[in-house]
């Protein structure tokens, strides 16, 4: 009787254990966060770019605008390449969403019409993949 014991403490304390080690491993590293920010500053100026003064198609998938807006320096993508990249237009404006690789958590949010990066998403709590920034509160009507 004691030894089950022995084995369903010990059971319990790797279980916990280890789900304190997977949690610790889901939160973004915060040097390689800050790096990712200035990374994506200059990725949503391109985007901005596109949008704003390319008038790119509306049909085209996040993708494909992301590709067009990249064209002429594909490594602003490249940096992203172990993330889940979106982009919302909203008028002539754009913000690109940088979430985990899921697509599950958001990590960093950027419009191209502002210089500093706008919101550092991955801080605090858990964030869903989705855009939380209004272009036209934060970049005007224009």
């Amino acid at each position: 009787m004691l030894s089950k014991i022995r084995v369903a403490v010990a059971l319990i304390v790797s279980i916990t254990f280890s789900a304190g080690c997977i949690s610790s491993q889901e939160r973004p590293d915060s040097e390689e966060m800050y790096i990712k920010a200035s990374a994506l500053t200059k990725l949503s100026a391109a985007v901005e770019s596109t949008v704003r003064y390319k008038n790119p198609p509306a049909e085209l998938s996040e993708g494909e605008l992301l590709v067009l807006a990249t064209r002429h320096n594909p490594v602003l993508l490249e940096n992203f390449r172990d993330y889940k990249l979106r982009v919302l237009r909203q008028e002539r404006h754009s913000v690109v969403l940088v979430c985990d690789a899921s697509g599950t958590h958001a990590l960093l949010e950027d419009t191209g019409c502002t210089g500093p990066m706008d919101k550092h998403r991955w801080m605090g709590k858990s964030q869903p993949c989705e855009f939380s920034i209004d272009t036209r509160a934060v970049c005007g009507a224009n």
